[in-house]
């Protein structure tokens, strides 16, 4: 925690929700409980994800930190503690964040009775210049690993032999920070697709610029899904002020012939789950509830 924390509106309204829950938490019995994983790249709206799910009444959030019970330097210690933690959780909805360990997703999702996952992307060129602003010294793992030196940490973890040939092709000759962190979009998100997730109904694509220019409707379907009820309260910090950047540079044509394809069949996978959505969501409005009836398709 720092200075800044403590100004941030949101950080407050994330400490006071985790000390009332944690103190309701001993009165609570919980039957049975849906964990929910926040997976994709930094700087993709996860952490308004996280916002939203820290102010409902039915999670308990657990945020990547350096040091926790089930984190150390940002990865989950293992699938064991994670199992443990929700097991003992006296809320429906244990929400972790898992940014740095989702290139072992289906490992951990297989460990687990009933997961659910949210997989949130970004236009490539915003996310790569806020990453950026955040992470200065953000693309050293991805030139380490275009270098083929160590160096790469847990992102070079999720480079596949496939995946890092593709990048070994590459003239790097005129390549800036920018299109290095492009990059760094390109092999994080197609993960998704190389891990087979597009057929995994446990999990579901958020585009962050749905999420901010449709908050609502967007929030009651993905509740929907969870077994979430609504909760209005918890859209208190959804906001789009950092949707469109504009006076972004000038990308490499090979890094963005990559990321432009990729961006494509993400958002024509994101767009056919949301018609299965609203579809349901229409039926479901149409039809009378049924004792017992599944929530979502």
């Amino acid at each position: 925690m720092n200075l800044s924390d403590l100004r941030s509106p949101e950080w407050r309204a994330r400490a006071v929700a985790r000390v009332g829950k944690k103190l309701l938490g001993f009165t609570r019995q919980t039957p049975e409980r849906t964990p929910v994983f926040i997976v994709g790249l930094q700087r993709s709206g996860t952490t308004m994800l996280m916002n939203i799910f820290h102010l409902h009444p039915e999670t308990e959030v657990l945020d990547e930190a350096s040091d926790s019970r089930s984190f150390f330097d940002f990865r989950i210690r293992d699938v064991q503690t994670v199992r443990q933690v929700i097991e003992e959780s006296h809320y429906r909805f244990p929400c972790f964040k898992i940014i740095a360990d989702s290139h072992i997703l289906p490992s951990i999702l297989d460990a687990l009775s009933n997961p659910k996952v949210l997989w949130m992307y970004r236009e490539p060129g915003c996310n790569a210049a806020s990453r950026l602003v955040k992470f200065p010294q953000g693309t050293a793992a991805i030139r380490a690993v275009c270098a083929n030196r160590p160096g790469g940490g847990w992102f070079a973890e999720g480079v596949s032999p496939a995946v890092a040939r593709r990048l070994r092709e590459l003239d790097f000759s005129g390549f800036a920070d920018f299109d290095y962190a492009c990059l760094v979009w390109w092999v994080r998100n197609q993960l998704y697709f190389e891990m087979g997730l597009d057929s995994d109904p446990r999990v579901r694509l958020l585009r962050y610029e749905t999420l901010v220019g449709q908050p609502e409707p967007t929030m009651r379907a993905l509740f929907d899904w969870t077994g979430m009820g609504w909760s209005k309260t918890s859209m208190r910090f959804v906001h789009a002020r950092s949707m469109k950047r504009s006076n972004l540079p000038r990308l490499d044509p090979q890094v963005e012939a990559l990321c432009g394809d990729l961006l494509q069949r993400l958002d024509a996978e994101h767009a056919a789950q949301w018609i299965k959505v609203a579809a349901f969501r229409s039926a479901a409005a149409a039809s009378p509830v049924v004792a017992g009836a599944p929530r979502s398709a």
